[in-house]
């Protein structure tokens, strides 16, 4: 997986016109399989209408759909001095392809042109239509597809719908198993061609097949540990809410893009520390609030927020709990909490949390191994004798059988966990204050309720490298209990950045589920600046 930071982005200049007249008069050699190398230039708007937001991003989400439906391999043009021809030839690559977006009648016109730079001979113009500016980003499946079919040879399924009612909400893409191209970099199950559908619902048996990456977002000045996905706002469409130590970032997903969700991100002083993020509806209002785990010094003030008005105000803080979302002995989610020690950063019971009217207050405790700390970010349980599988302090995964016995425990690592928090006094037996790494967690994604399959990420390493944090070769893996022991089902494309957490978005579990990803691709140094990013995944 490259670094977005490492591909080169230019800016030309195009008329919507001049790339209709190509497509009418210029001779497309759609008959031909062209190399499956392009560089693409920035989207120019050509509407009276401000639509640059949208606009900007189309070369980005272009690059993701040829990458999926035929393995291509992209080059993004900055904006320069440089024309996009001479840019373009400098990258080495034989094609280039510009677009525009110009008003056509109530809708917009969405337009193409691939040209030969050897030649200067344009190879193919292509052209979609859009009702509305929401239907522009959905739209561009369309223009992938024909690009893909007639200049690369490669026939994919079905693709984009025509556009849906701006008021109707868009679902994630649909996935297709692209084939394997050398050029791509990429293996088969590494990417999915986002196509706007209609929610799936599953029907008898399900089981997972692939897990393919859809789409990511621009890079992320800071180093992002937690995620977490949910309608925030109501409108059909979910929000991304990722968190770094001191920042809270939000995106909405949208046409199967990630885009930049007012007001955007959240920020506070040096004496933060977020530790979780979580979307959870905890007084059945039908509005999900937003719980953030704040270490504020050396103790827990974690608070909540809520979608209103266009912003978001914070209805609780000065909360004493590492708060998470977990599911209880009946499978059903339920908001749980623990406190701060007085050494160790957390201490004692877990407690079941009851939310109402701004106030947060502690329920019945759940005897869980807590082993030096919270026992994970989540614990699922596992039949219905009591069983739980959570991510231990050594980030195994491990079934517990509810009486203090450990069924099973996995020799892999199941968390690469990054984010650490120092807490804890100077002792003669101790060099310093202890680390505590807050760990990943087990998500359920359908399946049988007394045997649901499980999402959790994995990352190789050994024990005196893990310690130092040194992890590799990470992936999202789905898998379940058989026979005692965890087997693997299947699992996304392997990558050498550490996947830092992932959630899946709830009302989509099961077959054409959604998962939001944090990848980190540079970590804060001497000489470099931290970066992350948000990556999309489909279960097929």
């Amino acid at each position: 997986m490259g670094s977005g930071g490492k591909k080169i982005r230019r800016t030309g200049t195009a008329c919507a016109l001049f790339l209709f007249a190509l497509a009418i008069l210029s001779p497309t050699a759609f008959s031909a399989e062209y190399p499956r190398r392009v560089a693409i230039a920035p989207f120019v708007s050509l509407a009276k209408e401000d639509i640059q937001q949208t606009v900007s991003v189309l070369p980005r989400l272009l690059s993701s759909r040829l990458m999926a439906l035929a393995g291509a391999e992209v080059t993004l043009l900055p904006s320069g001095t440089k024309s996009p021809a001479e840019a373009a030839k400098s990258s080495g690559v034989p094609l280039l392809a510009q677009g525009t977006v110009a008003k056509l009648g109530k809708g917009f016109s969405i337009d193409v042109t691939i040209t030969e730079l050897e030649s200067g001979k344009v190879a193919g113009a292509f052209f979609a239509a859009a009702n509305t500016e929401d239907d522009i980003i959905p739209q561009l499946g369309v223009l992938a597809g024909d690009i893909s079919e007639k200049l690369f040879g490669v026939k994919s399924a079905a693709r984009a719908a025509p556009p849906a009612p701006a008021s109707a909400p868009i679902a994630a893409p649909t996935a297709v198993q692209p084939p394997v191209h050398p050029a791509a970099g990429l293996s088969a199950a590494s990417a999915a061609a986002p196509a706007p559908t209609a929610p799936v619902v599953s029907s008898g048996p399900w089981e997972p097949r692939s897990i393919v990456k859809v789409t990511a977002s621009d890079k992320i000045p800071d180093e992002v540990f937690r995620v977490t996905m949910g309608d925030v706002d109501g409108d059909g469409d979910p929000e991304i809410v990722a968190i770094g130590r001191r920042t809270i970032y939000f995106y909405k997903v949208k046409g199967g893009a990630i885009l930049p969700f007012p007001p955007v991100r959240i920020a506070r002083g040096l004496e933060h520390h977020f530790l979780n993020v979580e979307i959870f509806d905890a007084d059945g209002d039908g509005k999900p609030e937003i719980f953030i785990t704040d270490l504020v010094n050396d103790r827990l003030r974690s608070f909540i927020l809520q979608y209103r008005d266009g912003t978001f105000a914070t209805t609780a803080s000065d909360i004493p709990h590492f708060i998470v979302l977990l599911s209880d002995l009946e499978g059903k989610k339920v908001l749980a909490g623990q406190s701060t020690g007085l050494d160790q950063i957390f201490l004692g019971n877990l407690h079941l949390l009851n939310y109402s009217k701004g106030k947060v207050t502690e329920g019945r405790s759940i005897k869980l191994p807590l082993d030096d700390g919270i026992f994970g970010l989540n614990a699922i349980p596992i039949g219905k004798d009591g069983k739980f599988v959570y991510i231990d302090v050594d980030e195994h995964l491990r079934l517990w059988d509810g009486k203090g016995k450990t069924l099973s425990k996995t020799k892999e690592y199941f968390s690469g966990a990054r984010d650490e928090v120092t807490r804890g006094p100077t002792t003669r037996a101790s060099t310093g204050p202890a680390n505590t790494f807050i760990r990943g967690r087990v998500m359920p994604l359908g399946g049988e309720a007394d045997n649901p399959y499980l999402l959790v990420r994995q990352a190789e390493g050994s024990t005196i490298v893990r310690n130092l944090r040194m992890f590799k070769n990470c992936r999202l893996v789905i898998g379940k209990y058989d026979g005692g022991g965890f087997s693997v089902k299947t699992s996304s494309e392997t990558m050498e950045n550490l996947i830092t957490d992932a959630y899946p978005l709830e009302e989509k579990g099961g077959r054409g589920a959604i998962v939001a990803a944090t990848v980190l691709e540079e970590t804060s140094s001497a000489i470099t600046t931290p970066a992350s990013r948000l990556f999309l995944y489909r279960v097929q």
